[in-house]
Formats: structure tokens, C-alpha cells, sequence
């Protein structure tokens, strides 16, 4: 059974936020005012693990979580050194930031890895390490923090599940660009707020976000991972029984045979990870489902890769891609 976290290919593309970027994988740049910052420094962030204190603008900044790479990329930071999430990404970055990316050529840790290289990092020499989307054990943050002031999701969240805004607050508080990310995340609320008018049957309705398991269960997110917030921005309600059936997890697995968790949700998004795009048509359980039974469910879904990074760089995408097919799969 794949990681719920691994990617396989979907289509994605994104309009461009213009920062003007150049150069390459040196000391990470900033845009081009000369990086005038709306913060100053130190400044101290809390974390899960006690709080991270950054003592002066960084200059190299080690991305290690799945998705702060696009961050980054949007305050106009471009990390000497990213994750790799999804393998079609040769570069680490999606196609949606690619763009902002400029020249620049950051080392990648592939997404083979199973474990952080804290070597390699080590090498990098960096002054800022950025981990809000990566589930890092405290014995990591303690060796990582030897090496640099260490971003880790905030006490309570649980790994993978931290809110796109507080995320992004606290990468561009680390940068001493608070005001630039408030404008971002403003920004991502107004497109949110947007599609919430255009759409009003999505408030109040009921929806869940899964990813398919070759047994014909299905991984359900709930309603903290960012899958799950993006259908909670556009209004729907994710089932509180989900929630609780994944407990301190970000998703929970059910087998064909429990499947009725979700059966009577207004509509269901699997998302694609690879697998037969008849594997749910030809399941007799799934199609037992209220859901099923009535035609509101989507898979394979259009733009899995953006819709799971749920960042200010890919949420104006998936909005202007994604909604449209929600809203027909609700209409049937």
C-alpha cells in the first residue's frame, strides 16, 4: 500500500506570481526591493517542540517539508535545497511555482528518501530550516536545530495538518516578511471567498477527499490535512466521523467492507494515485454506496498533485480548475 503521501503524475499548471528571480543555488535571494522586510529581527516562533528562534534575515534556507518550497517561492526566497514530493517533479517544484523559481537550481532530496539526509544538510551550511509539512521526530529537531533555527509544525496540529495560513505566517515571520505573507494569504481567502459566493450549494453540504487503495478501500483525509481544508474553504463540511476515525493521524484507512463512512457524503473526490481508473466502477461494494449510487463521486480527480499541496501558490489553480468539477459531480 502506497504512503498516503505519495504523488503520481496529474496534470497541473499555474499561473505566475512575478518575482523577477535569478541566479542559482547559492545563498537563498530574495525579490527585487533588496529584500526590505516587514519584520525585524530576532524574531521567535513556537513550535511544537519549544519555540525557533531566528536571530537575523536568513540568507540559506533548507526546505525539508513536501510543500514549503512554494512558499518560499511566493515571499520571493528560493531555498538553496528542496523536497521532493511528487517523482514527475525533476526539480522538486510543481509546475504550478515553477516559475518563480527563475534560474535557480537548488539541490533535491529525492523523494526515494526515506529518511532526512541531516549530512547533506549539514553541507549546505544553512541559516534556516524549514519543516512545517514533514513529519519530524523530536530527535530530528534537535539535530536539526544544531544546524540552524528549525520550523516544525506548531503544538496542536498533527503532523501534516497544519492550516495553509498559520503555515505561511510563520515560514514568513522566520523571514522577516510578515506582511508579504498576510498579503498571500489574503489573497488565497479572497479566491476561497470567491468561489464560495459563485458556488453557495457547496456551504453546508457534506464531502469527503480520499486516496484509493488497490484492496478497493479508500484512505480518507480529514478534515485538518490540506486536502480536507480545501473542501472546508469552499464550504462543504467534512464528516465528524471521520475525524474521529483518524484519531492523531491525518487520514484514516477503510476497507471495502467499511466504506459506509462516507457512503452518504453529498459527493467524494479520490484522488489519483496511479491505480486502474476502473477500480472503483468495477467494485461491487463501492457501488453499493449512496454516493456511488448516485453519481457524486470523481475518480480518478483532475489536478491531484496541486489539490494536495493546498498552498498560496496552488489554491487559485485548483480553485479555477478543481471547483468546476465538484460543482458538476454535484449536480447528478
Amino acid at each position: 500500500m502506497r504512503h498516503p503521501l505519495a504523488r503520481i503524475p496529474v496534470l497541473a499548471l499555474v499561473t505566475a506570481l512575478a518575482f523577477g528571480l535569478a541566479g542559482c543555488g547559492g545563498e537563498a535571494s530574495t525579490d527585487g526591493d533588496g529584500g526590505t522586510a516587514s519584520g525585524a529581527f530576532p524574531v521567535t516562533i513556537p513550535n511544537t517542540y519549544g519555540e525557533t528562534v531566528v536571530e537575523k534575515r536568513p540568507a540559506r534556507v533548507v526546505s525539508i517539508g513536501f510543500h514549503e518550497h512554494d512558499i518560499l517561492l511566493a515571499l520571493g526566497v528560493r531555498p538553496v535545497a528542496v523536497q521532493q514530493w511528487m517523482a514527475e517533479y525533476k526539480n522538486g517544484i510543481g509546475p504550478w511555482a515553477t516559475p518563480l523559481l527563475g534560474d535557480a537550481k537548488p539541490k533535491m532530496f529525492p523523494s526515494t528518501a526515506a529518511e532526512l539526509n541531516m549530512g547533506e544538510i549539514a553541507k549546505l551550511k544553512p541559516d534556516l530550516i524549514v519543516g512545517t509539512y514533514r513529519e519530524v521526530s523530536r530527535s530530528d529537531y534537535e539535530l536539526l536545530s544544531k544546524m540552524a533555527p528549525t520550523l516544525v509544525r506548531p503544538k496542536g496540529y498533527v503532523d501534516y495538518a497544519v492550516p495553509y495560513e498559520i503555515e505561511t505566517k510563520m515560514i514568513g515571520k522566520a523571514l522577516g516578511k510578515e506582511k508579504e505573507a498576510n498579503s498571500l494569504v489574503a489573497a488565497a481567502e479572497k479566491k476561497f471567498a470567491d468561489a464560495r459566493k459563485a458556488h453557495p450549494e457547496f456551504e453546508g453540504r457534506t464531502a469527503a477527499i480520499a486516496y484509493p487503495m488497490e484492496n478497493g478501500g479508500l484512505g480518507i483525509y480529514n478534515s485538518g490535512d490540506p486536502r480536507g481544508e480545501f473542501l472546508r474553504k469552499l464550504g462543504f463540511t467534512i464528516p465528524k466521523a471521520v475525524d474521529e476515525a483518524a484519531g492523531d493521524k491525518f487520514y484514516t484507512e477503510l476497507s471495502p467492507e467499511r466504506l459506509d463512512l462516507v457512503g452518504d457524503v453529498d459527493v467524494l473526490l479520490i484522488i489519483d494515485f496511479g491505480l486502474p481508473k476502473d477500480l472503483y466502477a468495477k467494485n461491487a461494494l463501492f457501488q453499493r454506496l449512496d454516493v456511488a449510487k448516485r453519481g457524486n463521486y470523481v475518480y480518478p480527480l483532475p489536478y491531484t498533485n496541486a489539490v494536495s499541496h493546498n498552498d498560496v501558490v496552488s489554491i487559485p489553480y485548483c480553485i479555477d480548475k478543481v471547483v468546476p468539477v465538484i460543482a458538476k459531480t454535484l449536480e447528478k
